[in-house]
């Protein structure tokens, strides 16, 4: 069962503060192997319409990886979630 470092952007942060939800940057899930983006949202409360992108990077690489709220997630890695931009 892949072990995901979920991480919060300091957009997604922001929302949540400003609405009096306590979250934390950063925590460690455990999933079970093929669980969606989407669902791992559901399980922590997340609406999906405050993640417009997200981010997946294994643990033997910085790189990070762009991917779709619908991508299963199949090994351990970090799973960072934006929140929405905005400016000109």
């Amino acid at each position: 069962m892949p072990v995901i470092t979920l991480r919060l952007s300091e957009s997604l942060l922001s929302i949540f503060r400003d609405a009096g939800a306590k979250k934390e940057e950063t925590c460690r899930i455990t999933v079970e192997k093929g669980t969606t983006v989407r669902t791992v949202l559901a399980a922590q409360a997340i609406n999906p319409l405050l993640v417009p992108m997200a981010g997946f990077s294994k643990p033997d690489t910085r790189e990070q990886q762009r991917i779709d709220l619908d991508t299963p997630l199949t090994c351990d890695g970090t799973l960072t979630l934006y929140g929405p931009l905005a400016g000109g």
